[in-house]
Parts: structure tokens; C-alpha cells; sequence
């Protein structure tokens, strides 16, 4: 096999069945076109092989048809023009010169066909201008055009531009989930050999590639100490070993626009304090006791950039800068999507420092596009407006060992080219000086009410915690879990409701976890009495209350609350001083409990009350007149002897 051959059969394995994944308008909904060319660049006098692809989704029989192929004969010399090509803004299914024809055979229902054609660019007039051109395909059935897809390559001639600084940042992240801490078991799985996060690491190694690390998995692998597994350590001595740049992102991946437009003063900032102990050096004894193994060295894991916010691309509102500034974010990632300026790479944008993605450059990587994605680097290195830099967002939710595998091959591709070179995005952040203008992006109405809630939940459990001991043992694990639920990668995951559900239900439980018991009707027997009222704490350490109560009625006055404390688990009684206003009646007592500070907690509670006062006098009644009467028998008793000459009497 010759090298151009291989090298085209690595560009075909590379590209499958990407190429331009951008939604086109079709005649028929029920029919998908994708062209991919065989190699991402051509030269006068060459001519370029592309594969069309027909998926008929539909409930019947395609019938033959054929595929027109065309080409517009100016390069495409912006990113701007690059986006609007594959908008296809212009509605037009054959754009540009005529090029060939190829025959599509039938495609029965649920069914795809591939046709090769290689294609005579020499109808396409390019010219002697390097740049990007577009390349068109329409599909049609028996003369009617049924659907249609746009591609394009790099034409490249004698004059070269100058070589575009091209900076990929990639999410080192575990699948979405809803702990706030991985188990051993969990990363024991994703840093094997075939683990996602190992073949993360693989796409980064020996690439210009940012490492953008979630928190959560050094927390996870920290708070297991010295039970950390072996493989999860040698994983972890990897990424510190790698020479690439790298910042931390939010824990779990948050979403950090939802939260900014859901309404909160700053970002949430989870804490490992509960489940990770600092190490503190011990004083050296003269008779030295066994002790724990140390925690792992390789856990303290140090970035190269720090304080960077990483929005969701296309999620960005302009309020949600000072949100991140804040939170004590000081440099950010935005989408292109996002922002407008004179400088597209970076820029400042809210005062913070920022990079940009090109969005269409993102999307050819997300889909593994090596065609559209060399077209975007190469439209970068002729536009000025992207001042020599290329900054990509790569796959934030690919889990798949074949998608991260084919990212690496395109990476290769793509670095290949002799219009790329490897940049850095603090170089990037350095040049960072034009103002960015932020266009707004707001996320879904519906995502930002989910978020609310779960935020406002939190906030009530952070409340709620005010009555333990150690209120971090409650807030750490709760904020946990919530990023963990707000994480980037649920977004598109139909399980997302699934995991919110689950998210409220534990809160839920941890508020009632502390409550009143409930009793059945109390007989208060006198004016005065201390009402017993049981407390159940069903946490794992001691809290602390203040038990009140509100009559129902004027039958009863309360005159006071009691403070409480009860251990782990247990129950304990609170005796709340009462007075009675009726002889008799009945009241019913609201029993609610709140923290020192005043915050409520849990459910009011109504329980019963029979007030008998009137007893208490009839009871003092009875047993005066049983006295009396046991006083005047003795005495009439005595009498009697006395009478009848009793010898006792004498």
C-alpha cells in the first residue's frame, strides 16, 4: 500500500461518519446526508475522494436516485464565513460550480448507503489562493432534492500563511453521577487500563492539550488515604507528571451559569473538611507508637493556571461575570457563541482575562469532524481577527473509549497540517487586552428553576445544620452532592430528572431527620403542669433545640420553651410549663422546634390537651372530707367505750 493510500485509510477511520454534523435543512425529515472527504486538503492538479452517506429513517423504500456535488470557487477567508457555510444561510442545495454527478442506489426503510466518488476539482476554479473552500452535496429522487450536507477542505497552493497556535482544553472527568465522592471501587474502574479517565489522560499526552481537572476525583482519592488502590495512585502520579497546562474546574464540573442566573450571590464551594484530615507532623517520642499510614503524596496535585471559570459554551448572560468574579474566579474560557470583539482568541470580558473557543472548531471535535475542523484552523490562521490562536473545547461528556480514541487520531490529524502549530493558553491569557463584548446565552427557564430549587434546598439544609454539634458533617456531604448533580455532564442525559428526584429526596430526608414526636391526647390534671414532649434526632450526633409551643385557645397559657439536647439517634423530653385559664376544656398545643438562632426546624406538630383543673380541687376535696371523716368515726368511737364502762376506757 502506498503512503497517500494510508494515509487516506487513517483519514476515512478517523472521520467515519462525521464530517459535516451541523443540521441542514432537508425536502424530507426522514432522510440524512453527511459528505466527508477523504483528506482534509487538496492542491491544483489533484483531485478529492469523498463518501457520501444516505440514511433513509424513514417507514419506506427510497427509490435510486443520484447525488450532485458542487463547490463555490472563492475560499472562505473568515470564521465567520466558515460559519455561515455550514448554516447554510444561503438555502442554496447546489451552491457554487457544478462538479459531478453520482448515482445512489435504493435505500430501503432503516437503511444507509455509502457512495465514493472522486471528484475533478479542476471544474471548481479555485485559483491560485490558498484558503478553505466549501463543498456541497444534493441528494435527489427522481429530479426532487430529498436532503443535502456541506463539507469543505483546505486548498492549498504555493503561498502559506503563517502556521495558527492551535490549544485544545479537555475535561478530565468521571461520568455524571450522583456522589459527592467516587468509591474505591468507582476509581478503581475509571483509572484502569481501559478506564475513562485513564484514556483521558491518553488523548492529552504529548498533545497541546489543557487539562482541565475536576476536584472531586483528588478529593475522592485523598479522603481514602492510604486505602487507596495501587492503580488509582499510578494514575494519579501520571496526570502529575504531565507537562501539560491545567486548572481545577468547579467541584463535580458544576455548572457555573446555572447557578449565576438561578439567582445566587456566588457560586457553591464545596468542602472536604469532614473526610479528609490535614496532616499534622507529630513531635518525635523517645518510645514511638504505631500509627496510621500517611496519606498518598502523589494527591496533592498542583495546577499550572489557577481561579479559572469554565462556563457551558452558549450559557453565558453578562451578569454572570461578576457571579464568577465573585466566587474569586479570575480568568475565564468563553464560547465564541458568547462574545463579540476586535480580538476572537482572547480578550477581557467583565474584567476577568478570558480565551475563547471557536464554536464551530469545538463542534468539529466533539464529532470527531477532521475535515471541518482543519477548515476552522485553517480559516484561523488567515483571519485576523484570531490573532494566530485557535482555542478548541474538547468533548466535555464523551465517556466512550472509542470516542477518545478517534479524538486523539484526529488530533494527530489535525496537528499534521503544516498551517498548525501548539499553543498555550497562557500565552493566550497574557494577551488578553481588548475589550469582549458578552452576547447573551441564557440557559432553558426550565433548567434555571430546577437549579433554583436545588440551590434553595441547600440553603435550607445549611440552615437546618445550625442544630448540630458539627454542622460541616451535614453542609459538606449536602453541597457535595449537589455539584455533583449540577454537574456539566448530565446536561442532554434524560436521566438528569432521575438524578434531581434523587438529589431532593436525601435532602428531604436529612430536614426531617429531627422532629417531634407525635403523641396522643395529654390529660392535664390542675392548673399548673409541664406538658412532656418527646424530641427524636435521627442524625449521627448530638443536637441541639428549642422546643416551643402555641395554644390553640385561651384555655391555656404557655410559659415558656425549654432548650434541649439529644444524642445520636435517640429521643429525648422536653417539659414545656403550662397554666390552665378553664376548670375544664380542651386546647390543642402547635409543638414546633427551632435552632439557638432561631431557624426552623422541621414540621409543627399538633397534639391534643384535656385540661382538668377542676380535679385537682374535688381530688384536695375528697380526701380533706375523707380525713374528717376518719377523724370523727375515732372520736364517736371513743365516746362509746367511754359510755359502756369500757375496761380499756378505765
Amino acid at each position: 500500500m502506498s503512503f497517500s493510500a494510508a494515509f487516506v485509510a487513517l483519514l476515512l477511520l478517523v472521520a467515519g461518519l462525521a464530517s459535516s454534523n451541523l443540521p441542514q435543512a432537508h425536502a424530507d425529515e426522514s432522510v440524512s446526508v453527511v459528505l466527508t472527504p477523504a483528506t482534509v486538503s487538496a492542491s491544483p492538479g489533484q483531485n478529492l475522494t469523498v463518501t457520501v452517506n444516505v440514511t433513509n429513517s424513514g417507514s419506506g423504500t427510497l427509490t435510486a436516485g443520484e447525488a450532485i456535488f458542487t463547490a463555490p470557487s472563492a475560499a472562505l477567508s473568515t470564521v465567520a464565513d466558515l460559519d455561515a457555510w455550514f448554516a447554510a444561510e444561503d438555502n442554496d442545495a447546489q451552491p457554487g460550480r457544478y462538479l459531478a454527478t453520482a448515482d445512489v442506489p435504493e435505500i430501503a426503510a432503516g437503511k444507509s448507503a455509502d457512495v465514493v466518488i472522486e471528484l475533478p476539482l479542476s471544474s471548481g476554479r479555485f485559483g491560485g489562493i490558498w484558503g478553505v473552500r466549501g463543498l456541497a452535496v444534493d441528494y435527489q429522487v427522481g429530479g426532487d432534492s430529498v436532503g443535502s450536507a456541506r463539507s469543505s477542505f483546505v486548498w492549498t497552493t504555493a503561498v502559506t500563511p503563517e502556521k495558527t497556535a492551535f490549544t485544545g482544553i479537555l475535561p478530565i472527568v468521571p461520568p455524571p453521577s450522583t456522589s459527592g465522592l467516587l468509591t474505591a471501587e468507582e476509581l478503581t474502574e475509571l483509572t484502569g487500563p481501559s478506564g475513562i479517565l485513564t484514556r483521558q489522560l491518553d488523548v492529552a499526552r504529548g498533545r497541546p492539550v489543557v487539562l482541565a481537572v475536576d476536584p472531586r476525583i483528588l478529593a475522592s482519592i485523598e479522603a481514602l488515604g492510604d486505602k487507596a488502590p495501587e492503580s488509582v495512585l499510578s494514575w494519579l502520579g501520571v496526570l502529575t507528571s504531565l507537562p501539560n497546562e491545567s486548572f481545577l474546574l468547579a467541584y463535580a464540573d458544576a455548572d457555573i451559569s446555572a447557578q449565576a442566573q438561578s439567582g445566587a450571590s456566588a457560586l457553591i464551594s464545596p468542602s472536604t473538611t469532614d473526610v479528609i484530615v490535614p496532616v499534622v507532623e507529630a513531635v518525635p517520642s523517645a518510645t514511638p507508637s504505631p500509627t496510621a499510614a500517611p496519606l498518598p503524596t502523589a494527591a496533592v496535585f498542583t495546577p499550572t493556571l489557577n481561579d479559572v471559570a469554565w462556563p457551558v459554551a452558549s450559557s453565558v448572560i453578562g451578569s454572570d461575570l461578576g457571579i464568577f468574579s465573585t466566587s474569586g474566579l479570575t480568568t475565564a474560557i468563553l464560547s465564541s457563541t458568547n462574545v463579540n470583539g476586535n480580538d476572537m482568541s482572547a480578550g477581557v470580558a467583565g474584567g476577568l482575562p478570558s480565551v475563547v473557543t471557536l464554536s464551530g472548531l469545538s463542534s468539529a471535535l466533539n464529532h470527531n469532524d477532521v475535515s471541518r475542523a482543519a477548515s476552522y484552523l485553517a480559516v484561523s490562521s488567515v483571519d485576523e481577527s484570531q490573532g494566530g490562536r485557535s482555542f478548541a473545547a474538547l468533548p466535555r461528556e464523551t465517556f466512550s473509549i472509542t470516542g477518545l480514541t478517534k479524538l486523539g487520531l484526529t488530533l494527530d490529524t489535525l496537528l499534521a497540517q503544516e498551517w498548525v502549530s501548539t499553543g498555550t493558553m497562557s500565552s493566550g491569557l497574557a494577551s488578553a487586552s481588548s475589550a469582549l463584548e458578552i452576547v447573551d446565552s441564557p440557559e432553558s427557564s426550565h433548567r434555571i428553576s430546577v437549579v433554583s430549587n436545588l440551590l434553595a434546598r441547600n440553603a435550607a439544609v445549611s440552615a437546618f445544620s445550625t442544630i448540630a454539634e458539627d454542622p460541616s458533617l451535614i453542609t459538606n456531604p449536602a453541597t457535595r452532592e449537589l455539584a455533583a448533580v449540577l454537574s456539566v455532564g448530565w446536561l442532554g442525559n434524560s436521566d438528569w430528572s432521575t438524578a434531581v428526584g434523587e438529589s431532593l429526596r436525601s435532602s428531604e430526608k436529612v430536614l426531617k431527620s429531627v422532629s417531634v414526636v407525635t403523641s396522643s391526647t395529654i390529660n392535664m390534671v390542675g392548673g399548673q403542669a409541664n406538658i412532656p414532649l418527646s424530641v427524636y434526632n435521627g442524625l449521627l450526633q448530638p443536637v441541639t433545640v428549642v422546643v416551643n409551643a402555641d395554644p390553640n385557645n385561651a384555655r391555656l397559657i404557655v410559659k415558656g420553651s425549654e432548650k434541649v439536647t439529644i444524642q445520636p439517634e435517640s429521643q429525648a423530653k422536653a417539659q414545656i410549663p403550662v397554666q390552665a385559664q378553664v376548670s375544664n376544656g380542651s386546647s390543642v398545643l402547635t409543638v414546633s422546634l427551632q435552632s439557638v438562632d432561631g431557624v426552623a426546624i422541621g414540621e409543627p406538630v399538633s397534639i391534643p390537651i384535656n385540661v382538668r383543673a377542676d380535679w385537682e380541687t374535688w381530688g384536695l376535696g375528697a380526701v380533706a372530707l375523707a380525713f374528717v371523716g376518719l377523724l370523727t368515726a375515732g372520736v364517736i368511737r371513743t365516746l362509746r367505750r367511754r359510755k359502756t364502762g369500757s375496761p380499756e376506757a378505765s
